[in-house]
């Protein structure tokens, strides 16, 4: 399950690499076809984790995983916001995570 969470906090991970090779991209225009390749594989990578978190079936538990991941909130944020318990969102997080399968993370021994 520990993999799992680490897949999915890659999301956030990579929106700060993406913004620090734009950064990079305008420092440095001559390498901008690196740095460009750079920022498609990170935007790749985000693309396939919200692909992955849709698949859950479950609506509250997918929600639950976007909210968590995606947008960053802890899960007392979570739980307000789908308006359950914290005990409860808990609950729903560890079965969405259990749910959780990544189709597009080969590397990922789950």
């Amino acid at each position: 399950m520990q993999a799992k969470k680490e897949y999915l906090k890659l999301y956030r991970t990579q929106q700060n690499k993406i913004n620090r090779l734009n950064e990079m991209l305008e420092q440095n225009p001559e390498k901008s076809e690196k740095y460009i390749k750079e920022i498609k594989n990170c935007e790749m990578v985000r693309q396939n984790i919200e692909s992955d978190i849709s698949s859950v079936s479950n609506e509250v538990l997918r929600e639950v995983l976007f909210l968590k991941y995606i947008c960053g909130k802890n899960l007392l944020e979570v739980s307000f916001l789908i308006n359950y318990s914290k005990r409860q969102t808990e609950r729903f997080h560890k079965k969405a995570l259990e749910e959780f399968k990544p189709l597009h993370f080969e590397i990922l021994d789950v």
